[in-house]
């Protein structure tokens, strides 16, 4: 079984990412959707490395939900950081995965 070590550093970034966001505004939301979304990203890239291509699905579909949650806060807010710099990584992992799903 091969570990996607790009994969697991993204996940990480994203939990990184929620817990900075607490820490700096106080935002239980933004630590809890980090949180998760860097825990089901790691255990998603994990399955995908060890199963079939039919697997890489699972964390490009990930990968796009959090590019669209974020892409939208980013049209908001027209900051680059952090929401555009997530929605931006977001789609390029999302391409990633899918392209290795083909």
């Amino acid at each position: 079984m091969s570990t996607d070590y790009i994969g697991l550093a993204f996940a990480a970034l994203v939990a990184v990412g929620g817990a900075v966001g607490y820490f700096k505004s106080s935002s239980v939301a933004s630590l809890v959707s980090g949180l998760a979304f860097g825990a089901l990203i790691s255990l998603s890239v994990q399955l995908a490395a060890g199963n079939s291509k039919s697997y890489s699905l699972l964390p490009a579909s990930l990968c796009l939900i959090l590019c669209l949650v974020m892409g939208g806060r980013f049209l908001d807010s027209k900051k680059f950081m952090p929401a555009g710099m997530v929605a931006a990584t977001s789609l390029v992992m999302a391409v990633r995965y899918a392209l290795k799903a083909v």
